[in-house]
């Protein structure tokens, strides 16, 4: 993948917390139709990176550019407002209610009824119609009127993704989607990321399972201590390698010294 015109792209972003730098001086780029993968170990700076891309978080200092313009997100609305959606590891579904309702959570359609405005009524046939058209394109299939509470993991993951497609982006983030699931449900999720790729999305995907990464990325970033260490294509990298950048190896020729066992190749990340 070429970098040279990124759909989004940083410039020295740097947060800190008092005394404690999150992620210093980050020029970070991904083009779009790709799926950039962001790596670290605990306390990198990938949370603190897409909650500034986001708008969760302000940066102390440094840019943030969305095809090219100079932007300042506010909050998460002035993000979505460019195109910006994400999915955290934390769903946050109202469980006791219907796949629908979830959805449209906080966005519900309403229809006029008889009695006008004294009696406006949540258009729930234009939910269960949208709710099916977005579900549609994640490929897993779950019941728009079931119960949150009644799907498995993966389903769930169904739902949070349909409900970020729902207004329509050009660029998803997705915070550890395949944390905590089953292996089944995981690669259900790795081939709802490839088909979103196929639909010309782009995608930023924050992950702890290398072999997830190195199956499903176009390219990794890697964060260590808040600072980016390299980028890597996956063509050209395996998994020692991404390690000693996470451990903060400043170039490959670092990285034969460090070796997983084969039992925590799959977590660690």
């Amino acid at each position: 993948m070429s970098d040279q015109n990124p759909i989004l792209h940083t410039e020295q972003l740097t947060k800190r917390f008092g005394n404690i730098h999150a992620v210093e001086d980050v020029d970070f780029s991904v083009t779009e139709g790709e799926v950039m993968a962001i790596v670290g170990d605990n306390g990198a700076g990938k949370s603190t990176l897409i909650k500034m891309l986001c708008g969760v978080h302000e940066p102390t200092s440094g840019e943030i550019y969305v095809r090219g313009e100079n932007v300042h997100f506010d909050d998460y609305n002035d993000a979505r407002a460019y195109g910006i959606e994400t999915v955290y590891q934390e769903l946050a579904l109202a469980e006791s209610q219907s796949v629908a309702a979830n959805v449209f959570l906080g966005h519900e359609p309403i229809r006029e009824s008889p009695l006008g405005r004294l009696l406006r009524l949540v258009d729930e046939d234009r939910m269960v119609a949208e709710s099916k058209e977005n579900l549609d394109r994640v490929k897993i299939p779950v019941d728009p009127k079931a119960k949150v509470q009644n799907l498995s993991g993966g389903q769930q993951q169904a739902v949070a993704i349909a409900r970020a497609l729902q207004s329509d982006p050009e660029i998803l983030i997705m915070d550890e989607p395949t944390s905590a699931l089953s292996i089944e449900g995981a690669r259900n999720v790795l081939r709802v990321i490839d088909g979103l790729r196929n639909q010309g999305l782009t995608i930023l995907l924050i992950s702890h399972n290398i072999r997830h990464v190195l199956g499903i990325a176009d390219r990794i970033s890697v964060l260590a201590q808040g600072r980016l260490m390299g980028v890597r294509n996956t063509d050209d990298v395996d998994r020692n390698e991404i390690i000693a950048l996470m451990m903060g190896a400043q170039d490959g020729s670092e990285f034969e010294e460090f070796e997983l066992s084969e039992s925590s190749e799959g977590t660690t990340a």
